[in-house]
């Protein structure tokens, strides 16, 4: 497999790391790429909309994640 915007050796670095890591290792770094894009939604969120509370926040992020008529019924927003 190939990355469209890496060149040929740095992607097979990339996939040698990649198979040289214990199932462990694979969980942390997926669990830590995860959390980056996590903060990094709320933080755009927070600077589009400075004077949202918490929960505001956490619906406009579901509203991201599964569409609006999913976060509408999940958060009781009819």
């Amino acid at each position: 497999m190939a990355l469209s915007d890496t060149s040929e050796k740095a992607s097979e670095v990339y996939f040698r790391r990649l198979r040289e890591m214990t199932p462990a290792e694979r969980g942390r770094v997926t669990a830590a790429l995860w959390e980056a894009g996590h903060s990094l939604q709320r933080a755009g969120i927070r600077h589009q909309h400075p004077d949202a509370d918490d929960d505001e926040i956490a619906f406009r992020m579901a509203i991201g994640r599964f569409g609006e008529k999913l976060a509408r019924a999940a958060y009781g927003k009819v």
